[in-house]
């Protein structure tokens, strides 16, 4: 049987959401003028921009992945309110070298801000909607898109050279290491 490891959602405040990333947000709202936050977006790629549609399912999952060439950033456009798992980036050069469960924090996406993710920030493969019926999501991200994936209840992992085209990517063995899933929780 699997064991659960439960994580509490928590608001996603600049300060909580620093080690991972940045949130997208103007804190300069001058009344008499315009002002443009530039924001630190980088793709080793080609930019690509897309919309995800994520229906409400339940709050568990068993993989996380990171994203090498692209400070991945998301939007969420509509729907419900919805959650991210994250933890810190670990050492790229190191397969191995993955999160452990007491790493791996949640929190609220504040729909009138964006985040932006740190290359190599590990995440949750979905953004986890609270209650029916789903949300829309903007997605900025790179193609090619080298990414690690790890399943921490089958113990397994993944580095595909790019996510979208890389149909043998290369398998690492996590041995006994892990056998557990995450729940979030409210």
């Amino acid at each position: 049987m699997t064991k659960v490891h439960l994580i509490k959602i928590e608001p996603m405040t600049e300060k909580a959401f620093k080690p991972y990333g940045e949130l997208l947000d103007s804190y300069e709202r001058p009344d008499n003028r315009r002002i443009i936050s530039p924001k630190d977006f980088k793709s080793d790629g080609d930019t690509t921009v897309g919309v995800i549609w994520q229906p409400y399912q339940n709050l568990e999952f068993n993989e996380m992945e990171r994203h090498f060439g692209v400070t991945q950033s998301f939007i969420q456009l509509s729907g419900s309110p919805a959650a991210v798992a994250v933890a810190p980036p670990t050492d790229p050069s190191n397969p191995y070298d993955v999160p452990m469960p007491e790493k791996v924090r949640a929190f609220l996406i504040d729909p009138a801000k964006g985040f932006m993710l740190k290359k190599g920030t590990w995440h949750s493969l979905n953004r986890y909607v609270l209650s029916p019926p789903g949300a829309t999501f903007i997605i900025l991200n790179s193609s090619p898109n080298p990414t690690q994936m790890i399943n921490y209840s089958e113990g397994v992992g993944k580095i595909y050279t790019d996510l979208d085209t890389d149909t043998s990517p290369s398998t690492i063995d996590y041995g006994n290491k892990f056998g557990f899933s995450f729940r979030l929780t409210l």
